[in-house]
């Protein structure tokens, strides 16, 4: 009998991890961190450029989840070694050594193969028309788990040791991936075929989903710096021109800004499944680039700012859910190279957002 699809949600859980790692870990708790440690805000800065290069990178190494294991084994083995590798970092006398960018870099790498991974069950598991939904909870688990896994280890940071926050830490990247044990993949498929001949499988996949004339439309969205929320790391810095204070620009810009951005994730979940993703990605990011004027409109006032920020950063979760959503799209059918297909995807529609 054939197994009913999981639901869209689950696929968002899954992604917790990825969030609570790229977002929550490198990002929103190192920072703190690393300043609690001494560093500048530039070092802290090339520290952080240097751990977000994987989500660009990781189609190099991302097509072996199409081999040798089911893609939920290759999950949960990533998620497990990434889990292990940010308790360690998180033990490091100082979190700059080049002992603890190493093991954080190594965790980044990790859970973007568990990334490649959960596509690659996207496409296979799931029927077209639930793809745009999956992609909306997809960043929704993203920017959940950097946003409320980022706060909660955040606020546990001063008040308990390393070991207590490194063992939160890897049981935040740990749990969410367990939930793939619930899904049912079919057995790995034998290869009759050399390796070569998987090359020239893989080869004509890959022409056949990103160099076709009619997925070059999609492909330009993805690379353009349409929707990519460009305008979030310049937030905090203009908040002095508008008069608003400390506290409600940590409160905008942390844990409030992340519950925006998933908000509109989930918001565009409720779009109609036929409806054509390439049009709502585009409408979604005029529309994002739009509430910029609230910005220009008279003096500049606390109202103003705490409106357009908040307005910007929903929009941008709206606009990061089309992003997978559309991805999704272009891979379309799993084949031989879906988990590598769906990297390549990411890693493009992550260069604007770099």
């Amino acid at each position: 009998m054939r197994r009913q699809a999981p639901a869209p949600w689950h696929f968002g859980i899954l992604n917790l991890s990825h969030g609570v790692v790229t977002a929550g870990i490198t990002g929103t708790l190192l920072a703190y961190l690393l300043r609690q440690q001494g560093l500048t805000p530039h070092a802290i800065a090339n520290e952080s450029s240097l751990l977000i290069l994987p989500g660009t990178l990781f189609f190099l190494w991302s097509p072996i989840t199409d081999f040798l294991l089911r893609r939920r084994t290759w999950l949960l083995l990533a998620s497990a070694v990434g889990s292990v590798a940010v308790l360690l970092a998180l033990q490091m006398d100082s979190y700059a050594s080049r002992g603890a960018v190493m093991l954080l870099f190594t965790a980044s790498c990790l859970i973007l193969l568990a990334s490649a991974a959960l596509g690659g069950l996207v496409a296979s598991l799931m029927r077209p028309e639930q793809r745009t939904r999956v992609g909306c909870f997809l960043q929704a688990g993203n920017l959940g788990g950097g946003a409320i896994g980022g706060g909660i280890l955040l606020m546990m940071a001063p008040h308990v040791s390393k070991f207590t926050l490194g063992a939160a830490a890897a049981a935040a990247v740990m749990a969410p991936a367990l939930l793939v044990l619930l899904l049912h993949e079919p057995p790995l498929a034998k290869i009759d075929t050399g390796f070569a001949a998987q090359m020239s499988i893989m080869g004509r996949e890959f022409k056949k989903t990103f160099l076709r004339l009619s997925a070059l439309p999609a492909v330009l969205l993805l690379v353009s710096p349409l929707g990519s929320g460009g305008a979030m790391g310049i937030l905090s810095s203009i908040a002095k021109d508008y008069g608003v204070s400390g506290n409600q620009v940590a409160w905008t810009n942390g844990i409030a800004g992340g519950l925006l951005t998933l908000a509109g994730a989930l918001g565009m979940s409720l779009m109609p499944a036929r409806f054509d993703i390439r049009i709502a990605y585009a409408v979604t990011g005029l529309v994002n680039a739009a509430v910029l004027a609230v910005f220009c409109v008279g003096t500049p006032r606390p109202w103003m700012y705490l409106l357009g920020s908040g307005l910007f950063l929903f929009t941008v979760g709206a606009c990061w859910a089309m992003y997978s959503a559309l991805v999704l799209k272009i891979v379309g059918a799993p084949g031989r190279s879906g988990s590598g297909r769906y990297a390549i995807g990411v890693s493009v529609a992550n260069l604007p957002v770099s």
